[in-house]
């Protein structure tokens, strides 16, 4: 089973070189980028976060040896092709 933590995430805006529309399924495999280490994620939550907004997600970590990276209150980047948001560690993985 994947390691998981919960987050809030802040997607940066399209102007700001986010992504160009809202989240829609409810999932989103990502990287998760510390440092120069960078983690293959998915996170899960509800409704269709856009471009600017702030949301909670579960994030599964898939490589079981990223947890250690990812304590309560660390600050990570989303990327997907470039940095499309940011985030935080609300819950340390469990």
């Amino acid at each position: 089973m994947a390691e998981s933590f919960i987050a809030e995430i802040h997607l940066l805006g399209t102007e700001a070189g986010g992504r160009g529309g809202p989240l829609l399924s409810g999932e989103w495999r990502t990287v998760l980028g510390i440092n120069d280490e960078h983690w293959s994620a998915c996170l899960a939550f509800e409704d269709t976060p856009g471009p600017g907004d702030f949301f909670k997600a579960t994030v599964y970590l898939l490589h079981p040896e990223a947890k250690q990276y990812f304590p309560a209150g660390v600050e990570f980047t989303v990327w997907e092709g470039g940095t499309k948001g940011v985030g935080r560690v609300l819950s340390a993985a469990v």
